[in-house]
């Protein structure tokens, strides 16, 4: 059966843009295919029809039977990828190298030998150029088997080159490979365990990264192997909550491709990427200057201006945009409804740029903070009940903690004193049974579960003991992750006093 999103042809053609579908017209008839009525008819009907399915394809295509469509599908969908295959050539560097190697392959089947190895030592040159070792490798392994099987009149002066090069291509894959390896596995210990809670774990995570760490020459690596190694000192400092070591290195990871200017064409995604967590490193320290500044830049970056980019470049710069918007709001106090803002909710409603959940979480979150700073407790509520709701007990259980403690303190503002109570005992069962349970959230509940019992006159005094016991937990090296999520110390010195956390967070930057 066709269904609509879920069909990967459907989803494919879907995301054509109307150059790469006037290409692909062009293509069909280029190949002698405009006799194949039915291949075009299913193209165009899935190109226009929002609902498609397989019961409109038998109806709308004369004479298709039920029993053509699998084969019609595949052939379509293959077809298109080798459209694009064609489009992308020129724009995808190792597309270009493996046309080369394709070349070359024919030409060894012809018995061309010598013009075989002409085009393997061009592709040769354009895979080194880009780093690509693999391909450098498997290039390097053709070359030695016509060497060695055919009589080229280069054997006696190439044998030697061919070994040395194959030699110091594979310690170079196998450093790169320690190197990615490396940061992946980092990137996959946070996604599981988060931030670093207590000096055990900081050790731990020291002996795993030392450990795993390989011996290098800063000087003498190439560009995807500083790449990988700016990202696993990135992703180390960044669990560890060293966000200072975090913002140098992001650094490091940014500046790289002031070295390599023509990477940022080529590997855009970990350029955008490197960008981002040079901000978040910023947002992370609040350096504000330093951070208005590198938000500007990011800001400036044209994605379009050398290329025209992929769905994904696109959807990355989008995402990364739209986070530090809010960010620039939390740190500069900026808590205003402006058209940017209503603007980025609507593209969350309909999903335009497909982000990942983790991404949506994450954004719900701040929109649910940023209402919270506006005064707007109904909107903040709505955004903080959309985590809430959720049912994600293995999922940035982080986020959905702070969601509920917001959720609380926004209800205890609209003076909802029997939510609250009902809500706490919730919370803290929740927190309980994800193991989430830190010194700064004890704090937060049991004060709200003991505000019932507070009088009027006392309320004050509460507000100012709960913000002694807060920011004394605020110094400490590894309890300062929930005050980077929930600026509770701000809402206290309103509530103190009696004015608004934005007034609060512009007198601290004064």
């Amino acid at each position: 059966m066709l269904k609509s999103q879920s069909d990967k042809l459907v989803t494919l053609i879907n995301s054509l843009t109307k150059a790469e579908k006037r290409s692909f017209r062009l293509f069909v008839k280029r190949n002698g295919n405009e006799g194949d009525t039915k291949f075009m008819q299913l193209f165009q009907l899935i190109s226009k029809e929002k609902d498609f399915n397989e019961k409109l394809a038998l109806k709308k295509i004369p004479d298709l039977k039920k029993t053509q469509v699998s084969n019609l599908k595949a052939n379509l969908f293959k077809q298109i990828l080798s459209c694009l295959r064609l489009l992308e050539r020129n724009k995808i560097a190792e597309i270009s190298v493996r046309e080369q190697i394709d070349f070359a392959r024919i030409l060894y089947d012809k018995g061309m030998y010598k013009n075989c190895l002409e085009i393997l030592d061009k592709a040769k040159k354009q895979s080194r150029d880009i780093n690509f070792e693999t391909l450098t490798l498997s290039i390097l392994y053709f070359e030695k088997q016509i060497e060695s099987q055919h009589v080229t009149g280069s054997m006696s002066s190439t044998a030697d080159k061919l070994s040395s090069e194959s030699n110091e291509i594979l310690k170079q894959i196998d450093l790169t490979n320690q190197l990615s390896n490396l940061s992946l596995l980092l990137y996959g210990r946070y996604l599981r365990k988060g931030f670093v809670k207590n000096d055990k774990e900081f050790e731990k995570l020291k002996s795993f990264f030392n450990e795993a760490l390989p011996e290098y020459k800063e000087q003498e690596l190439e560009f995807y192997q500083k790449l990988y190694l700016y990202q696993s000192y990135v992703w180390f400092h960044y669990m560890a909550q060293d966000f200072i070591n975090c913002y140098k290195y992001s650094l490091k990871w940014v500046n790289l491709y002031e070295d390599y200017p023509g990477r940022i064409v080529t590997s855009t995604t970990p350029y955008i990427k490197g960008n981002h967590n040079l901000l978040n490193a910023l947002f992370m320290t609040k350096s504000r200057e330093r951070f208005n500044d590198a938000y500007n830049t990011f800001l400036q970056f044209d994605i379009h201006k050398s290329k025209i980019p992929s769905f994904n470049e696109v959807s990355l710069f989008q995402l990364f945009k739209w986070t530090h918007f809010l960010n620039n709001i939390f740190l500069n106090a900026e808590y205003e409804v402006t058209d940017e803002l209503l603007e980025l909710e609507q593209i969350l409603k309909e999903n335009t740029y497909g982000w990942d959940k983790n991404r949506v979480l994450i954004l719900n979150y701040k929109l649910g903070c940023c209402y919270f700073g506006i005064g707007d407790l109904d909107k903040a509520i709505d955004y903080l009940n959309i985590i809430c709701n959720q049912n994600l007990p293995d999922f940035r259980r982080d986020i959905q903690s702070f969601a509920r403690i917001l959720n609380l303190i926004a209800n205890f503002d609209k003076g909802n004193e029997t939510l609250v109570a009902y809500q706490v005992k919730s919370l803290y069962r929740f927190l309980s049974k994800m193991k989430e349970l830190e010194q700064t959230q004890l704090e937060i509940i049991k004060f709200l579960r003991s505000t019932p019992k507070i009088l009027p006159k006392d309320i004050n005094q509460e507000f100012i003991k709960l913000k002694d016991g807060l920011s004394k937990i605020e110094t400490k090296p590894y309890e300062k992750r929930p005050f980077l999520y929930l600026d509770i110390i701000s809402w206290l010195e309103a509530k103190i006093n009696g004015t608004s956390i934005k007034e609060e967070i512009r007198r601290k930057l004064n």
